[in-house]
């Protein structure tokens, strides 16, 4: 009887029928296994790339808030940071709520590093790997306030220019959208001296310190988003009159039409009370030796006349003194021209003596300082489609301050990714 059944296991040994079929009985787990594998990297790789997206984008809403937060005490800190991160990450479909970890490190300020990791569970894997595999992604960004106080939006000719004797000295960069060769120019006996210098196409002139960089990408309007305050504008006031006496001249915020005109002697002050100015189908014009100042004040000019040319004038020699709001519906904004409206130029002209102190916000619109006119000591920055000084202009000590309560304004801070 054994000899038989050695016998029998033994052609069962030898015989080849169905032996295919063992055999693949015997790899179908691993094969399948390895097939699965290679669905399942592909998938881990795809949620990889999303992974890295979200942590992109929510580290760079991290550092904005760690820039923007008022609050001292690094729990404090490290608590609005976490706000802004998992808001963001929400947005891209990360959330403790979902099983992800999301983990931010406000350590190395003012970088914010933000890691994002989600367990993955194999498709068909699992029949080799019975546990999920983490698909993870970081990244690091920081935040600042650009350096940059002069910005010409316009994507051709020379979008900054310095002609006849003008002497431009600023404590801030300049930026030029211009891919025009001359994309800034100094064509007269002037100089232009700046923190740094950008322009996307190239320069010329012999007085424009430092060298220049040439050749950078466009850049965007970096108050783009900036919304303008809703219509309609009904006048509050129609070609306001000046008080008949000698004594001072107080203007109130509201809508006003027609031409905003100011020359009055230097012995009669002129001030606007604090609160946003709607100049509609109006110009602004101060001239004279007039004295006129106003604090924590907004100018937004627009129109919906065909034709009308609101704009603003400073000529004589005045003395002005006016600083935009660090709050309310336009913050940090000191002139504002409405981006839709038919293009235009604001002029600053004679011996005006000026205090600015805000962002003067021209998009659509040309900005030229002439004759004599200088603006001493103020943090502004100036945004608008072309910036033009000719003749005799000082802007000596023209400083963005970036520390200022005004300009740190959170329209102008940008982050970049580092890691």
């Amino acid at each position: 009887m054994k000899h038989i059944i050695f016998k029998r296991l033994s052609r069962l040994w030898k015989n080849r029928a169905g032996g295919v079929l063992v055999y693949f009985a015997i790899a179908a787990p691993v094969l399948i296994g390895v097939a699965g594998l290679s669905v399942d990297i592909g998938l881990w790789y795809a949620n990889k790339r999303l992974a890295q997206s979200a942590a992109d984008s929510a580290a760079l809403a991290g550092a904005l808030a760690l820039r923007r937060t008022d609050e001292t005490d690094p729990d404090a800190i490290q608590a609005d940071v976490e706000t802004a991160v998992n808001l963001d990450a929400a947005i891209n479909g990360y959330s403790a709520g979902n099983g992800d970890d999301i983990d931010v490190d406000t350590s190395n300020s003012p970088q914010v590093e933000v890691i994002i990791t989600r367990s993955m569970p194999g498709l068909l894997s699992q029949v080799v790997f019975a546990e999920p595999t983490d698909v993870a992604a970081r990244a690091v960004a920081e935040a600042n306030v650009n350096d940059s106080c002069i910005w010409s939006l316009s994507p051709n000719g020379s979008g900054v220019q310095v002609s006849g004797s003008a002497q431009v000295d600023l404590a801030c960069g300049v930026i030029a959208n211009s891919s025009d060769g001359d994309g800034i120019l100094e064509n007269g006996t002037g100089c232009l001296t700046a923190t740094e210098i950008k322009v996307v196409g190239g320069v010329g002139g012999d007085c424009i310190n430092p060298t220049a960089d040439t050749g950078i990408a466009p850049v965007d309007d970096p108050l783009a988003a900036l919304e303008a305050p809703p219509a309609p504008y009904l006048c509050d006031y129609n070609f306001p009159p000046f008080n008949s006496g000698g004594g001072p001249i107080v203007f109130e915020p509201g809508v006003y039409c027609g031409q905003l005109k100011i020359t009055t002697p230097s012995t009669r002050s002129v001030t606007f009370n604090p609160g946003l100015y709607i100049l509609h189908n109006a110009s602004f014009d101060i001239g004279a030796s007039s004295n006129v100042t106003g604090t924590d004040v907004s100018f937004y000019l627009t129109s919906d006349t065909a034709g009308w040319g609101e704009n603003i004038t400073f000529s004589g020699t005045p003395t002005i003194s006016l600083s935009a709001p660090s709050d309310g519906p336009l913050p940090g904004i000191l002139f504002y021209h409405d981006r839709d409206a038919a293009a235009t130029t604001h002029v600053l002209t004679g011996g005006a003596d000026m205090q600015l102190n805000g962002i003067i916000y021209f998009p659509n619109a040309d900005l030229n300082f002439t004759g004599g006119s200088a603006l001493n000591e103020s943090a502004s920055i100036i945004i608008a489609n072309t910036v033009t000084f000719i003749g005799d202009v000082h802007l000596g000590g023209f400083d963005k301050a970036p520390g200022n309560a005004i300009l740190g304004n959170a329209l102008m801070l940008q982050a970049t990714l580092v890691e």
